[in-house]
């Protein structure tokens, strides 16, 4: 795909993965226990630790958490039933359950804010659209980034979760875009790439550490200067 006639006139965002990740490292769980008073020794965290891990995995968890974002009470029941099958007490589930949702815990990617103030300065309308079971909205602004994108579609709000291009859909309504002007940045290529049924383009960003992650601005360099669009496709 080429840029330039066809630049694309609004961008389309996924939300984890692509412009913010979890802190979902043993940290987690050391917050949840402080905030409980806790002892946090490392070998009683480090067995907790790696049992919740293990058990993200476990066929009745990965059963229970199958289309769980579709609402908050779904999500927050799915969640916490695989902290309890973990091990973990009531308390120390609504401690890490809360973790999850606080925007503290999530750390955006340090090329996002340059990618975001870019479009903001061109007017390139941008939307956030995420499965996830929560409002995102008060993390974008805790991290001082509210108010740079203009339409929120989360599948917790609409009862559907990507791949159902009903999401892409209401993204570029609120937007005002028509499909074939608009651009999907994503991680995940069933999730994202189904934007491409609808007539979206697709950009999917390789899976990077936190710290090091510099794509954003590179796409937006080749945007703004009328360049290939190499890593883009259908799929």
């Amino acid at each position: 795909m080429t840029v330039g006639a066809d630049r694309p006139k609004g961008i389309i965002f996924d939300f984890d993965h692509t412009l913010f990740t979890f802190d979902d490292s043993i940290d987690w769980l050391r917050v949840a226990l402080r905030r409980l008073g806790r002892p946090t020794d490392e070998g009683t965290v480090r067995v907790l630790y790696d049992r919740i891990e293990d058990a993200r995995g476990w066929p009745e968890v990965v059963a229970e958490q199958r289309g769980c974002q579709t609402s908050p009470a779904t999500h927050r029941r799915a969640i916490l039933s695989w902290f309890h099958r973990a091990g973990a007490d009531a308390a120390l589930a609504d401690a890490l359950y809360a973790r999850v949702l606080d925007p503290a815990g999530w750390t955006p990617y340090p090329d996002v804010r340059a990618a975001l103030e870019w479009l903001r300065e061109r007017r390139v309308p941008v939307g956030v659209v995420s499965n996830v079971g929560w409002d995102i909205r008060p993390t974008l602004a805790h991290h001082g980034m509210g108010d740079l994108a203009d339409a929120y579609v989360l599948s917790c709000e609409h009862g559907a979760e990507k791949p159902d291009v009903a999401l892409f859909r209401a993204a570029c309504d609120a937007l005002g875009l028509d499909p074939e002007d608009g651009l999907v940045v994503g991680d995940d290529p069933v999730n994202d790439g189904a934007a491409v049924r609808i007539g979206l383009r697709v950009h999917l960003l390789p899976s990077a550490p936190r710290r090091r992650r510099t794509w954003l601005p590179l796409l937006l360099d080749l945007l703004a200067h009328d360049a290939p669009l190499a890593a883009s496709g259908r799929g």
